[in-house]
């Protein structure tokens, strides 16, 4: 599947700063990760090159490699990160996906291509805020609309629509019976989906590559879930998030009780 077409939306979502509409940097692990990129998270590992850049992330059911440079399959983006997304069952199955990044060497726009042309192709839309922070994200599959609302560098609430009109607000807590203080974010981790329910699908993994923003303050210790489905109201159950430390108070393994995935491990160097 050839990408041509000007994407209709390509114009809907822009960057908080001007000045990273026309310019973009390379990515780096060092502009986001302080204390060093974790080791592994989830079971991935991380290679890297000599310029701080991930190339390479693999966990046990894909391999995603990272190219660097300029990636022209359409005049109307200046693509400059190819990743390539690949099953390890099954190598021949998998996509390519386009990004273009903003002056903060950030995503702000991606063109995913089924490698069979199987699938239509997904498209994604990223902005950040002033302080470098994922705010928004629009895709085209389910056309899901995540914004991020933040206080003092934390995510208090996320908003999902969704193009059937349903909605979802999510809250967020950051004490909690287990954690009575706040717990610093040392290893800048980000877990989107499990930790913050802005369904990321393949464009997770970016984030530790150095892709997309800068990670939050705090750690979040659970969230309350409203919204409207149909013509329905309703507020769910308050979700608690588990959290273990090692000696350096660095997490080293996350879960919530609401039975919604599988923990999450982290290793450190």
């Amino acid at each position: 599947m050839a990408i041509g077409l000007v994407p209709v939306m390509g114009a809907f979502l822009t960057s908080c700063d001007d000045d990273d509409d026309v310019k973009s940097s390379e990515p780096s692990i060092d502009n986001v990760f302080t204390d060093g990129l974790p080791e592994s998270v989830g079971g991935a590992k991380f290679t890297t090159n000599a310029k701080g850049q991930v190339t390479k992330i693999v966990n046990e059911s894909r391999n995603y490699s990272l190219e660097y440079g300029s990636f022209t399959p359409s005049r109307a983006h200046n693509f400059t990160v190819l990743m390539k997304v690949r099953s390890i069952e099954n190598p021949d199955r998998g996509s390519d996906v386009y990004m273009e990044l903003n002056g903060q060497g950030f995503v702000t726009y991606a063109y995913q291509v089924d490698l069979k042309g199987e699938d239509e192709a997904d498209e994604w839309w990223f902005e950040y805020n002033n302080d470098g922070q994922l705010s928004r994200l629009k895709r085209t599959e389910g056309g899901d609309d995540f914004k991020i609302s933040y206080d003092k560098g934390d995510i208090t609430k996320v908003y999902q629509d969704e193009e059937d009109g349903d909605h979802r607000e999510y809250t967020f807590s950051y004490t909690n019976s287990e954690n009575k203080t706040v717990v610093a974010n040392k290893g800048c981790i980000m877990e989107f989906d499990d930790m913050y329910r802005v369904d990321m699908d393949e464009m997770g993994v970016v984030y530790y590559a150095g892709m997309l923003g800068k990670p939050a303050k705090n750690l979040p210790m659970g969230y309350v879930r409203k919204g409207i489905e149909g013509k329905e109201e309703y507020t769910d159950d308050p979700v608690v998030f588990h959290w273990e430390f090692n000696a350096d108070k660095l997490p080293v393994k996350f879960w919530d009780d609401d039975n919604t995935g599988e923990a999450v491990t982290f290793t450190w160097k």
